[in-house]
């Protein structure tokens, strides 16, 4: 699905992210774990083709057998708008304060504006009711919602896009206990139900725990360990990895 090959990142003299190599697998969920600065968000971006100017990339990353460094600024807007949808850390900062809900969930679910809004909000409304929304979120504003709430809203257009692959960074931050596993059960069923490959950004071993097929562990800019969770998790190999394992406040299952 997406392979990530020799890639790194480097900002004058900085080398940010060091030839980083790792497979998202077509139809699996896939955790990339690692602390504050260790590359994660950059190789996010990386993937986006949303990296700041200034920043020296190379390597390669392949979506199949496609080249995203070699695609045009309209096939890259094309893959952002058809292929992927990125969940990021603070959903409150995802909207616009000053619009209400609706018209930005219609702007992010049908952006070639295909359908109008009124049949949007009818296709919508079952998705509302599954994820326990009221259909009247679309009347309020962002700030009048809670994070776990605009998480909701987030993963609503999600699930009406059906996109090939599903990003989230770090989805989890910030949410209460509820919201956090409401939002891991969302994603374990889109997953299985719809076969929706899965890619999750985390500095939360539990979560990788709860969620992952496969887990990648970042550690100062270099990827070094993957594998399957069971494996990787129950039999860690490199240092960082079983220090984050041993912090963890849940035991494998």
């Amino acid at each position: 699905m997406l392979e990530i090959k020799e890639l790194s990142i480097g900002l004058d003299e900085q080398h940010i992210v060091k030839h980083a190599s790792f497979l998202i697998k077509h139809g699996k969920i896939s955790t990339m774990i690692g602390e504050s600065g260790s590359g994660k968000s950059l190789t996010l971006l990386a993937i986006l083709g949303m990296l700041p100017k200034e920043m020296r990339v190379s390597g390669d990353i392949l979506f199949g057998v496609r080249s995203l460094f070699g695609m045009s600024v309209e096939e890259l807007h094309s893959f952002r708008r058809d292929e992927v949808f990125v969940i990021l850390q603070d959903a409150f900062n995802s909207f616009n304060p000053s619009v209400r809900l609706g018209k930005q969930l219609f702007a992010l679910s049908e952006g070639k504006r295909t359908i109008g809004y009124s049949t949007f909000l009818e296709r919508m409304s079952p998705i509302f009711s599954r994820l326990h929304l009221s259909n009247d979120v679309c009347e309020k504003y962002p700030f009048e919602l809670s994070g776990g709430m605009l998480q909701r809203c987030m993963i609503a257009c999600a699930l009406y896009k059906k996109p090939s692959l599903l990003i989230a960074d770090e989805p989890t931050s910030g949410l209460d206990l509820y919201s956090q596993k409401a939002f891991i059960k969302t994603v374990v069923e889109m997953n299985r139900e719809m076969g929706t490959t899965i890619f999750l950004i985390t500095h939360d071993i539990d979560v990788v725990k709860e969620l992952a097929d496969e887990v990648i562990v970042m550690f100062q800019g270099a990827v070094v360990e993957s594998g399957k969770s069971d494996i990787l998790l129950n039999s860690p190999k490199h240092s960082y990895t079983k220090q984050l394992v041993n912090s963890s406040f849940r035991m494998v299952e």
